[in-house]
């Protein structure tokens, strides 16, 4: 009996917690998953699932031998990318993820400038300001933006954004500048999907609840009411960069401006990259500065 019998199936439950999602993963019967868990746990005379009618439970064992062989499914998946890395040209189908305004305007014209230069590369772009699933929905790039969640997902810093808070000279002329954070309670705040700006102050990040009488959540739509005098706004750089250049809308509150945060490529946790999408990323890095 090969050695490696049951290996994936348990994974998949370690990973999912389910019966059922790890054969949704894996694209098998639930019967596949379970019979192959329960002779790998004979030939181990080890168990290593507590099942109950609720849910899976890794046992310590398990988690141990979770551990140690998603190394050895890694090494396995390097070892046969290896034979694929051969190829010299890009080639085959690239399913990708991004956020949707970002996606739009920056994420997917750089892919079509790629798609130009390699014509035996596919692309199916989802975009969707959820943070899909890689494993589940099949993809083998996510574009996030942001300060990165804990995962055991492999990620490059593409580029960074930077939030300004901004407003027109025209609302400056009418309410005046604020000068210090504690200020912006006696200004119209433009607020977006949250009530809360990130901001530094004395050379630490932090959160400061901000309010006024416009909320919406599209950023072009806020950098259009502040360009027409009814508010400060906080904006990643991206939305505005044209109107700051042209003078529509001017910086304040330079000194607490927050750090930069990254643009980031996410992708599984393999040591072997697709050689498509190491070309991808590597264009996205030139694309996106």
């Amino acid at each position: 009996m090969s050695r490696w019998l049951g290996i994936d199936e348990f994974i998949a439950v370690g990973e999912e917690g389910s019966f059922t999602r790890a054969a949704s993963v894996l694209g098998v019967s639930v019967a596949h998953i379970s019979r192959h868990v329960t002779q790998l746990e004979q030939r181990l005379n080890t168990q290593l699932l507590t099942r109950t009618t609720r849910k899976v439970v890794l046992t310590k064992e398990g988690e141990v031998f979770l551990h140690q062989t998603k190394h050895l499914q890694h090494a396995l998946d390097d070892a046969t990318g290896l034979l694929a890395q051969q190829q010299s040209t890009p080639k085959g189908k690239i399913k990708l993820t991004a956020p949707v305004m970002y996606g739009e305007s920056f994420v997917m014209p750089a892919v079509h400038t790629f798609m130009q230069q390699h014509s035996d590369v596919e692309v199916e772009m989802a975009l969707s300001n959820e943070q899909e699933n890689l494993l589940e929905g099949g993809f083998d790039l996510a574009i996030r933006l942001g300060h990165l969640k804990d995962s055991s997902l492999k990620a490059r810093r593409l580029s960074e954004r930077h939030f300004v808070i901004c407003c027109s000279k025209a609302y400056l002329a009418r309410f005046g500048e604020p000068h210090t954070l504690a200020e912006l309670q006696n200004h119209q705040c433009l607020v977006g999907n949250s009530s809360y700006w990130r901001v530094c102050e004395q050379g630490r990040d932090k959160h400061i609840k901000v309010a006024g009488r416009l909320r919406c959540n599209s950023g072009w739509a806020l950098a259009d009411a502040a360009k027409k005098g009814l508010g400060i706004i906080q904006l990643p750089n991206y939305y505005i960069e044209r109107d700051l250049a042209a003078g529509d809308l001017v910086p304040i509150l330079m000194n607490s401006q927050p750090k930069p945060e990254g643009v980031w490529g996410v992708y599984p946790p393999r040591q072997f990259v697709a050689t498509n999408v190491r070309a991808l990323l590597d264009h996205l890095i030139t694309s996106l500065n």
